[in-house]
């Protein structure tokens, strides 16, 4: 079993060589069934989540909370509301460093790796700055004392 086969763009070469493509940090790119069910939801169930009665925004509504299901399942969760969609992991770090910061307090830290992607330092810097945190060393942010 060869991974490659099932992601389409991976059949193409790039100067010659097979591509391989390593910039998942600004596009993932997506296997033929992860295709084959976008094509399949947009032409078939297309319609607001939850904001609607008719019958597609129903089904597009039982579509998305099968996959919450499925998601709880496979990541263990303990209930189904803790399962969190967002429009890509940019969205989720912001969301998680909005979320948390009322729990920040004088004297924590926010430490962060120094390999990380620019996404996940930005929000990183927002909290520090609103939760009165400084810069202390390359991606190592400590809240000052009051």
């Amino acid at each position: 079993m060869n991974i490659r086969e099932d992601f389409p763009i991976l059949q193409r070469s790039s100067r010659g060589k097979p591509l391989v493509y390593l910039d998942n940090g600004a596009t993932t790119q997506k296997p033929h069934q992860v295709i084959h069910a976008i094509e399949q939801y947009y032409c078939n169930h297309n319609a607001n989540v939850h904001r609607a009665a008719h019958e597609l925004a129903e089904e597009a509504t039982a579509l998305l909370e099968g996959c919450r299901n499925k998601a709880q399942a496979f990541l263990g969760a303990k209930h189904r509301e803790e399962i969190i969609f967002t429009r890509g992991t940019t969205e989720g770090i912001n969301l998680v460093a909005q979320v948390i910061s009322e729990r920040i307090k004088p004297g924590q830290d926010i430490v962060i790796s120094q390999l990380e992607h620019h996404s996940n330092i930005v929000p990183w810097q927002l909290l520090a700055q609103r939760t009165r945190c400084q810069h202390k060393g390359d991606r190592h942010y400590g809240c000052r004392r009051s």
